[in-house]
C-alpha cells in the first residue's frame, strides 16, 4: 500500500527542523480560542469588533504581535484577563474598518505571532459580507428523486419561509444549539421521483435580522432534468504560490484536480476545458488523457509581483447546465521562511489530531515547504529531499514526500516519547516549531475515504469487509493499520521492513456490539507487524471468527495492551 496525500487541504507541501536542544518544556506555546471568523455588515459601515483569546499552553510567557493582511482589518494585543483555558488570556482585538467597501465578500487574514513560541504564528481567517451574505437568487439542477443545497449566514437569527405551493423548498437552521449572530442557514430543494422534467419557481423570504440587508425575498429556480448535470469540485479554486517558486500543477501534485462528475442521468461528455486569467496568461487547463472526469490545472508564477490574481477555468458539457465556469484565485505570496501550521503534524493515515507514534509516517501541512517541483522516494527514506530537511526535537527524521504546502516524514522509532516540537528547514531556512505528542504505540485503523469501513482485503488484494463484499466466518483477511510502534527485531528509522516482516507484541481483534448483556468475540492475529517493503505501514492478518451478528458491526483491536479506535466492518 501507497500513502497518499492529503488533498482536503488548499496547501501542498513542507520542510521541518527543530532547533537543536530546543525542548518543548522552555517556551510558551499558542492556542487561539478561535481561528474562522463570518461577519455581515451593511455598505457604508464599519463591521462589528472582533475579540480572539490567545492563551499560553507552556511555559515562560507571550510576546504577541498582531498584522492584518488587508486594510479593512486592524488587529492589536490587549491586556491579559482571566480566562478558561490556562491562566491568563491575551485578547487579540479585531477592528473591521470596512465603511468604504463595496457590496460583496471579502477575505482578510490576522496573523498571531511570537518568534520564540511553539504553534506560532498562527492565522485567524475573517470573511466579510458586506451588503450580507444572503443570496439575491439560487439556481438548481435536480433528475428526479435528487435533492441539493446552498448554504449561507444571517447576522442574526431570521424567520424564514418559502412560497406556498412549492413543496420541494425548504429552509433550516444548518447546525445545533443556539445562536444570536453570524447564524447559519441551509436552503434546500428536493426534487420527488414523480415530478415532471420542467422548471420550477420558488421563493425564500428572510425577515427579522438586524442587519437590513439580509431580509429580502430569494427567487429559487428549479430545474429537473433528465439529462446529465455536470458537477465540479473543488469550486470556487484556490493557489497559493511563493513568489520565484516553480510552477505548479495538478500533474505532479502540487494542485488538485478538478474533479467532475455527472449528478443526473444519462451520460455526462466534456466537450471542451478553458481557461481565462484577468491579467496575464498564468492560468491554463485541460482535460487528463484516460481519465476524462478529471482536469489538470497548471499556474505558472514567472513575473507575477505579491498580490491576488483572478481567473476562470471553464468546462463544456452535453449537461443541463451546459458549461460551468469555476473561478480561480491564485494568491502570489511574498518569499518567506517556511511555515508549519499548528496542530498540522499529523499521522499520514487518517490525518487526524491523535498522538503520534513511533515510527509513524507523519504528514505535515503548512506554506513555502519548497519552490522546486514536489519530490517523492521509495526506501531507504534520505534525510533530505529537494531543498527539505526536518527535525523532531533537534533529531533529523527522513523524509517520505515534499510538496510546496504539505511534506511526509517518519517519525523517528527512538523519538522522545511525551510532548515534543518538530520544525522544517528549507535550504538551510528555518520554519516555526509546532507541537507533537508521541506515544510508543498509537494504534489506529486505516479507512475507505475516510471511514467508516476499515481497510481491508482478501489476500489477493480485493476490498472485503464493506457492504458490497462482506465477509463470512473463516475467511482470510488483511488490514491496514498505524501507529503500532517498535517491532522484533527493530527496523531502522527509514529502512523498509524486511521480508519475513517484522512484528508487534500480542495483537488481538475484536468484532461485535459491546454491552452489558453482548460481548464482542476476539481472536488472535495471525500475523501482525509491518507491511513488507514498507516504511510504517503495518498490517494484521485475521481470520473471521464464527457466530458474529450479520450486517456492519464495530471492529477494534489492541496490541501490547493499547487499544486502537473503533470503526466498521459488513459482516454476511
Amino acid at each position: 500500500m501507497v500513502f497518499e496525500k492529503h488533498s482536503r487541504s488548499c496547501f501542498y507541501a513542507c520542510v521541518l527542523l527543530l532547533a537543536t536542544g530546543f525542548g518543548l518544556s522552555a517556551a510558551p506555546r499558542l492556542s487561539l480560542s478561535q481561528t474562522v471568523l463570518s461577519l455581515s455588515t451593511a455598505p457604508g459601515s464599519n463591521g462589528t469588533p472582533q475579540s480572539v483569546d490567545a492563551a499560553n499552553l507552556g511555559d515562560g510567557s507571550l510576546q504577541l504581535q498582531a498584522a492584518s493582511s488587508v486594510p479593512w482589518l486592524t488587529a492589536s494585543v490587549g491586556q491579559t484577563h482571566p480566562c478558561a483555558v490556562k491562566g491568563n488570556c491575551l485578547p487579540v482585538q479585531i477592528a473591521v474598518p470596512s465603511a468604504s467597501l463595496a457590496k460583496g465578500t471579502y477575505t482578510g487574514t490576522v496573523t498571531v505571532s511570537d518568534p520564540n513560541a511553539v504553534d506560532a504564528p498562527q492565522f485567524i481567517v475573517v470573511t466579510l459580507h458586506v451588503g450580507g451574505a444572503v443570496p439575491d437568487k439560487l439556481e438548481f439542477y435536480l433528475p428526479p428523486g435528487g435533492s441539493a443545497t446552498s448554504d449561507f449566514t444571517t447576522a442574526t437569527t431570521v424567520k424564514p419561509s418559502v412560497s406556498a405551493n412549492t413543496p420541494w423548498l425548504s429552509i433550516a437552521v444548518n447546525g445545533s444549539g443556539s445562536f444570536a449572530f453570524n447564524v447559519p442557514y441551509r436552503i434546500t430543494a428536493a426534487a420527488a421521483s414523480g415530478m415532471a422534467a420542467t422548471d420550477y419557481n420558488g421563493t425564500v423570504t428572510i425577515n427579522g435580522s438586524s442587519l437590513a440587508s439580509d431580509n429580502k425575498q430569494v427567487g429559487v429556480l428549479l430545474h429537473v432534468t433528465t439529462q446529465p448535470i455536470l458537477q465540479a469540485s473543488p469550486n470556487p479554486f484556490q493557489i497559493r504560490i511563493a513568489q520565484g517558486a516553480n510552477k505548479q500543477t495538478s500533474a505532479n501534485g502540487a494542485i488538485p484536480y478538478i474533479a467532475t462528475a455527472n449528478a443526473g442521468q444519462g451520460t455526462l461528455s466534456i466537450s471542451a476545458v478553458s481557461a481565462t486569467a484577468a491579467s496575464g496568461t498564468w492560468l491554463s487547463a485541460q482535460t487528463v488523457s484516460g481519465f476524462p472526469s478529471l482536469v489538470a490545472v497548471s499556474a505558472d508564477p514567472a513575473g507575477l509581483a505579491p498580490g491576488i490574481y483572478q481567473g476562470t477555468v471553464t468546462i463544456t458539457s452535453n449537461a443541463a447546465n451546459g458549461s460551468v465556469p469555476i473561478p480561480v484565485q491564485l494568491t502570489i505570496e511574498p518569499a518567506t521562511a517556511p511555515v508549519v501550521f499548528a496542530g498540522r503534524a499529523v499521522n499520514n493515515g487518517t490525518f487526524g489530531p491523535e498522538s503520534l507514534a513511533r515510527g509513524d509516517v507523519v504528514a505535515v501541512f503548512g506554506d513555502q515547504f519548497t519552490y522546486g517541483d514536489p519530490q517523492t522516494t521509495p526506501a531507504p527514506l534520505p534525510g533530505t529531499l529537494g531543498d527539505a530537511q526536518v527535525f523532531v526535537n533537534g533529531q533529523a527524521a527522513p523524509l517520505y514526500y515534499v510538496f510546496p504546502g504539505q511534506l511526509a516524514f517518519q517519525m523517528p522509532v527512538d523519538a522522545a516519547l511525551g510532548d515534543g516540537v518538530v520544525q522544517l528547514l528549507r535550504n538551510g531556512q528555518k520554519s516555526n516549531l509546532v507541537h507533537v505528542h508521541v506515544e510508543d504505540r498509537a494504534p489506529h485503523f486505516l479507512l475507505i475515504n475516510g471511514g467508516p469501513y476499515v481497510i481491508m482485503t482478501t489476500p489477493e488484494g480485493a476490498l472485503t469487509g464493506i457492504p458490497s463484499h462482506p465477509v463470512t466466518a473463516r475467511d482470510v483477511v488483511v488490514i491496514y493499520t498505524i501507529g503500532l510502534g517498535g517491532t522484533t527485531p527493530p527496523v531502522a528509522t527509514g529502512a523498509a521492513s524486511p521480508s519475513p516482516a517484522a512484528t508487534v507484541p500480542s495483537t488481538r481483534v475484536c468484532i461485535g456490539e459491546q454491552s452489558p448483556f453482548i460481548q464482542p468475540i476476539c481472536v488472535n492475529a495471525d500475523f501482525a507487524g509491518l507491511t513488507p517493503g514498507s516504511v510504517g505501514l503495518y498490517q494484521l492478518n485475521v481470520t473471521i471468527p464464527g457466530l458474529l451478528q450479520k450486517g456492519d458491526q464495530p471492529i477494534y483491536y489492541t496490541v501490547g495492551g493499547v487499544a486502537s479506535d473503533t470503526e466498521a466492518i459488513t459482516v454476511k
